[in-house]
């Protein structure tokens, strides 16, 4: 007979309540379980409690839309002192165009030195401005890019080099060859001229930048570092700006203080343009009366509390918006506790191209601003006729 020590004994017994424990859980669960499958049986046979439960969703959707609409009408708004400009409206929409072209640009040419006049949308309407700075985060891009090699056409000596790699690659059983490499990541630049400045940001190009836009948490001053603002806003976004605050200070520091800034940006470019105009009326007060915002296809940024201060010190803000864009409607108005509110005076348009995309390609605002269809007036849609 197996003889057992006092610690084996001990253990045995200790396995032995555990497993009783368990089991015992296991079945209280399944109590419970049956439980409440019978006490929903019960409930959904009653006619008063059906009743009750559907009127109570109901009056859930008719409270949150009341409170939707007592949030967008707690911050007073005040039409901006100057004019919207739509001749200023149409270059800085281009501009918003050749930041995207910048940083593409500069993805795929290493030498290329963020100059905006040789991209393909520049236009004799920018010839008066001179390219003060460019716009680059600290970050690199990492770019990597299939070539077919048996179907390039190189000039020389590239295509020299090229045909020996070819032939290289023949040799192991394979027509391709993967091109690596990383450049600096250019977010936008600063144009200066007699009659006025102009700084702006390109909008959402990479996968990790799409990713900061969706999330929809909140943070106020006391949590990030690199530039100020007032009340709470976007995670996601303040997070892009802290990286570009410090040389989009620097840059505009070297401006004349004595005529207009124009701050721009479309998609993700809305949000930082926003964020950059506070952050200038704050460290750079010399220039904050200069400073004029125009926004175009943004989603919301910040609680009340930002809103307001950014109105009192940013007064001259517009904000473009296609009404079927999806981006200017998100995050919503009230997610929990927390509560976001577009900023600037709305001037908006309608270009429905039945799909989500084109609905918020910079070539749709383009085309919208060219022809000046955007307006800052209630338009006379039908309307369901609910508060």
């Amino acid at each position: 007979m197996a003889k057992f020590t006092r610690r084996q004994l001990l253990l045995g017994g200790l396995g032995a309540s555990v497993a009783a424990t368990g089991i015992h859980e296991a079945l209280r669960l399944r109590a419970v379980a049956a439980q409440q499958a019978k006490l929903t049986q019960l409930a959904l046979q009653s006619p008063d409690y059906i009743e009750t439960t559907v009127n109570a969703a109901i009056e859930g959707d008719l409270e949150a839309t009341a409170r939707v609409k007592e949030i967008q009408e707690s911050v007073t708004f005040t039409p901006p002192p100057i004019p919207y400009e739509r001749e200023m409206s149409k270059t800085l929409i281009q501009c918003s165009r050749l930041g995207t072209e910048q940083y593409l640009t500069g993805k795929f040419d290493p030498n290329y030195d963020g100059s905006i006049t040789s991209l393909p949308t520049y236009t004799d309407r920018l010839n008066g401005f001179t390219q003060a700075a460019s716009i680059v985060g600290p970050d690199e891009a990492k770019v990597k890019t299939q070539v077919d090699l048996s179907a390039q056409a190189l000039p020389d000596p590239l295509q020299k080099s090229f045909n020996q790699v070819q032939s290289t690659v023949q040799a192991l059983a394979g027509q391709t060859v993967t091109l690596a490499w990383t450049t600096p990541v250019y977010w936008g630049f600063v144009l200066t001229s007699e009659q006025a400045n102009i700084l702006v940001f390109r909008g959402t190009q990479r996968t990790n930048e799409w990713l900061q836009t969706v999330r929809a948490e909140q943070i106020d001053q006391s949590k990030i570092s690199g530039f100020e603002f007032k009340g709470k806003v976007h995670e996601g976004f303040a997070g892009i700006y802290a990286t570009l605050a410090n040389p989009t200070i620097e840059a505009v520091k070297t401006l004349d203080p004595t005529i207009p800034l124009y701050v721009a940006g479309h998609s993700l470019g809305s949000p930082l343009a926003t964020l950059a105009a506070m952050d200038i009326a704050l460290r750079v007060p010399a220039i904050k009366d200069q400073i004029q915002l125009y926004s175009f296809a943004g989603p919301r940024l910040g609680d009340p509390t930002f809103v307001s201060a950014h109105h009192e010190l940013v007064p001259n803000s517009y904000r473009v918006a296609n009404l079927t864009d999806p981006t200017t409607l998100v995050p919503p108005t009230a997610i929990g506790d927390l509560v976001y509110l577009h900023v600037g005076e709305p001037w908006e348009f309608v270009t429905s191209k039945n799909d989500v995309g084109p609905h918020h390609y910079i070539s749709t605002y383009r085309a919208a601003i060219e022809k000046e269809v955007e307006s800052n007036q209630p338009r006379d849609f039908p309307i369901s006729g609910i508060d």
